[in-house]
């Protein structure tokens, strides 16, 4: 059996994947605790301080929670934009009985299914994990009628514990 899929990502699935990434960890946890501890501080002191430090608690806790999805998007952007980099453009994948090959233009990288530490979806995006941090992005809308025969080459191949992933495009 053997699945090929061309993939074009967009701005918007690689900013899906970062923001994913970004929330699962310390950065993302951070980013959510501190502006609700500044807030809380905002309103607690009301009254007791000046307005203006209450305007500036106020401004400190919106700025914190619009840092990360801002930065995060105009990296995206930067990055999706560049026509020198790889993953703004099509990346073709052959996902084959003894290994997974993907190629851009006259390059390509093959690893064994082994290598695979993890096959999960994660709202629209399909992702396949190399290692704990990076993984290739295939959006599930590219992936089309190719994600049942995907789903069930990578349960033939993986084992039960690496797949996070269902037979049916949900």
């Amino acid at each position: 059996m053997k699945v090929s899929l061309d993939i074009k990502l967009t701005a918007k699935d690689l900013f899906r994947f970062n923001m994913n990434q970004a929330y699962k960890g310390m950065q993302g946890i951070l980013s959510i605790i501190l502006p609700i501890l500044v807030f809380a501080y905002a309103v607690s002191t009301f009254g007791e301080v000046s307005i203006g430090s209450t305007i500036v608690y106020v401004g400190l806790g919106v700025m914190f929670l619009v840092y990360v999805p801002v930065s995060l998007w105009l990296r995206t952007k930067k990055i999706i934009n560049d026509p020198n980099n790889a993953i703004s453009k099509t990346l073709h994948y052959d996902f084959e009985e003894e290994l997974i090959r993907v190629s851009v233009e006259q390059e390509q990288v093959e690893f064994k299914w082994e290598n695979i530490y993890r096959l999960c979806t994660s709202g629209n995006l399909l992702l396949v994990y190399t290692n704990r941090i990076n993984a290739y992005i295939l959006p599930k809308e590219q992936v089309g009628e190719q994600y049942r025969p995907l789903s069930e080459l990578a349960h033939k191949k993986l084992e039960k514990y690496r797949i996070k992933i269902y037979a049916e495009n949900k």
